[in-house]
């Protein structure tokens, strides 16, 4: 994943998430997902909530929701995930 435009970080609280909640299959999704994220943050539609800015993306998927923030800035552009939500 480093060869990307954009490279992925999770926040503290989503990281315990993968590591100690999500099975194989849901982290091979989030990263499938996170893979197209980083080559195209605006790939995922905007945040639902009117009251943020569309910088903010969420990634729909079978089991989970991921919320991240596009940090376009240099020098080293990335992607925030701030929320994981498993359903």
């Amino acid at each position: 994943m480093t060869d990307q435009p954009y490279r992925a970080r999770l926040s503290g609280e989503a990281t315990a998430l993968v590591r100690s909640v999500l099975t194989g299959h849901q982290r091979k999704q989030l990263q499938s997902a996170l893979e197209l994220a980083m080559e195209d943050p605006w790939s995922w539609p905007a945040s639902d909530r009117e009251d943020l800015d569309d910088s903010i993306r969420q990634i729909v998927l079978p089991d989970l929701i991921a919320h991240y923030v596009i940090l376009p800035d240099p020098p080293v552009p990335h992607l925030w995930v701030i929320t994981l939500t498993v359903l």
